[in-house]
């Protein structure tokens, strides 16, 4: 649930403060080379809302869903997979910039309501994110990116 005086404005500072750090991570080659991470934000959507959402929960005790999608267009070579959060109706995306043309985003970050976009895509799912500590891998990407957060 969303805390009734937490603000979209306060989200969005959240995700840049989280984006920001791992693109700091990634140019300054801290995720293995072989890591889906050092990719950011190319095809590691769910790596990322499995991290974001681990971060909102635990420093500001925000729970968060992931949402799997799957985009289609009249080309099946650009059928793509695509993973973002919700927090109640407030769509949580720290790697809109995989479609540019499609996703009104800011730096590569959407937080809003309206998102037409996440309304066209296919196979809709909803699920608990990851327990990161779970894996080795995850969690050191979690650790990772906590150093370089401002």
């Amino acid at each position: 649930m969303l805390k009734k005086n937490l603000r979209r404005e306060t989200i969005y500072g959240i995700a840049v403060s989280f984006r920001t750090a791992i693109i700091k991570a990634k140019q300054n080659q801290k995720f293995d080379r072989k890591d889906r991470m050092s990719n950011f934000p190319s095809g590691c959507c769910d790596d990322e809302c499995d991290l974001l959402a681990f971060y909102l929960y635990d420093g500001f005790q925000i729970n968060a869903k992931q949402v799997n999608g799957v985009y289609r267009d009249d080309n099946c070579y650009n059928t793509r997979n695509h993973v973002w959060l919700i927090v109640n109706d407030l769509i949580i995306d720290i790697t809109a910039d995989q479609f540019p043309t499609l996703i009104k985003h800011v730096n590569g970050i959407y937080v809003g309501t309206d998102g037409m976009f996440y309304k066209h895509l296919e196979d809709i799912k909803f699920q608990n994110n990851y327990n990161i500590k779970e894996s080795l891998r995850l969690w050191n990407d979690y650790q990772i990116i906590l150093k370089y957060i401002d």
